[in-house]
């Protein structure tokens, strides 16, 4: 791994010499944390035995490459990583193991100094990371390829597309869900502009994902089925108080044949904030994500899915929602407290209290259920050690109740009895390695 990081940080540092009359920027990230699951993302196992915590570290190296030359209208970002779980390639690794992948490699044409159009792998980051999010916590993070046109003035309006295939096809290849990647095309549309103490948000994205209802399906049985986001974000910020919220609607069709649904989903968020002074904040607020109840018509879906967010920022560090395909048939409903103290620039704690409830009618196979799914704690610690080091740490726990055991099929064979709780520790290092900046012509 070290003689693939080496190898393009040599190549580029030579080119550097050649570059000084550019902006060129490498600097890297090293990301080790360890974790203490024991009932992280579902509810522990019923079976004895079966529920023995899990210890690991996980760690991320990322190099990144930052190229910009106004000059010649062209900016550049290249980013490579490696992830992987601490002995998950052993001591004296066979060559061909790793992980190792590019995370960002994009080209950006300058056309005005409003106008541009960015190609090729990038993060797609918009608003507060609900509908597109670059997933940082995750240590592979996400990012798309991609082209997007910029105009960026007195407002910012960005246009997306993206279109993914298994590989180069003389013929029609299917690219499935959760085995080649997530979707098959996809466009957005967004607008965002800044007042004094007021910024407005709107999205519209529209997604094609390859479906079938065919047991052993041949390239012919697929087709794309297409849906569409539609939504605002807006953040207000007249002083010590300020207010968030947004609102999306989902609709268009899942599935195809004896499986086409129609959708009608929606998600809103308020949230209320106050900042009593610089080193005390609090918040209070309150989401939904609307759900297909248990008895709903068969051709019916209202759950709404939040597909490219950063998930685990939302509904509770656990992930026991909306994070690895965990998505609850009945949707949620998350109302919550939280805290943000400051003790100085190197130290703050941040604290936050959900309660969950499911946003329609779930069942235990039979009959309904309550919607009270349980209540979790979250705790986070951030100590600034040095210019390029960050240490971090928390501990959550989730008290379930029965529902919960219904809430997903993760939580089949859970036992809401159990305590369930996670715990980490991590690193973040990040240092610059290397800058120049052109110098300012007379």
């Amino acid at each position: 791994m070290l003689r693939k990081l080496l190898l393009p940080a040599t190549i580029l540092l030579l080119l550097s010499n050649f570059a000084m009359a550019q902006d060129f920027t490498i600097d890297a990230q090293l990301k080790p944390r360890y974790e203490h699951r024991n009932g992280f993302g579902a509810l522990r196992p019923s079976a004895s035995g079966a529920d023995r915590a899990s210890d690991f570290v996980s760690q991320r190296a990322r190099l990144r490459f930052l190229f910009n030359d106004k000059s010649e209208k062209f900016k550049m970002g290249f980013s490579v990583q490696d992830v992987r779980t601490w002995g998950e390639i052993n001591h004296f690794a066979n060559k061909d193991q790793g992980n190792f992948h590019v995370h960002e490699a994009y080209g950006e044409l300058l056309f005005t100094e409003e106008f541009s159009a960015k190609v090729g792998r990038q993060e797609l980051v918009y608003d507060d990371h609900r509908i597109f999010g670059s997933v940082d916590w995750a240590q592979q993070a996400r990012s798309h390829d991609a082209a997007v046109l910029k105009y960026e003035k007195n407002f910012k309006l960005h246009a997306g597309f993206a279109i993914a295939t298994v590989g180069e096809t003389n013929y029609y290849a299917p690219l499935v869900p959760g085995t080649n990647n997530s979707y098959k095309s996809m466009q957005y549309l967004w607008f965002n502009k800044k007042f004094e103490e007021f910024k407005l948000s709107a999205l519209f994205m529209n997604l094609g994902l390859e479906q079938t209802d065919v047991a052993q399906p041949t390239r012919t049985d697929y087709s794309t089925v297409y849906q569409q986001t539609l939504g605002a974000h807006g953040e207000w910020r007249p002083g010590k108080f300020g207010l968030n919220a947004s609102f999306y609607y989902q609709f268009g069709k899942t599935g195809v044949g004896a499986n086409e649904q129609t959708i009608g989903a929606y998600n809103g968020l308020i949230e209320l904030l106050f900042n009593a002074n610089d080193k005390l904040g609090f918040i209070l607020g309150g989401e939904i994500l609307s759900g297909t109840a248990f008895d709903a018509d068969a051709d019916k879906n209202n759950s709404f899915n939040p597909y490219f967010g950063t998930n685990h920022k939302f509904n509770g560090h656990m992930d026991y929602f909306y994070v690895g395909g965990r998505n609850p048939r009945g949707g949620l409903t998350d109302i919550y407290l939280g805290a943000t103290y400051k003790v100085n620039d190197q130290w703050n704690f941040y604290g936050r209290l959900h309660q969950f409830m499911s946003a329609a009618k779930i069942s235990d196979g039979t009959n309904e259920v309550d919607s009270n799914l349980g209540t979790e704690f979250d705790l986070i610690i951030n100590h600034k050690f040095s210019k390029y080091i960050t240490i971090q740490g928390g501990w959550s726990g989730m008290f379930a109740t029965e529902s919960m055991q219904y809430a997903t099929a993760a939580n089949a064979g859970g036992d809401h009895t159990k305590f369930n709780n996670w715990g980490w520790l991590g690193l973040v290092i990040k240092p610059t390695l290397f800058t120049t900046k052109k110098e300012a012509q007379n």
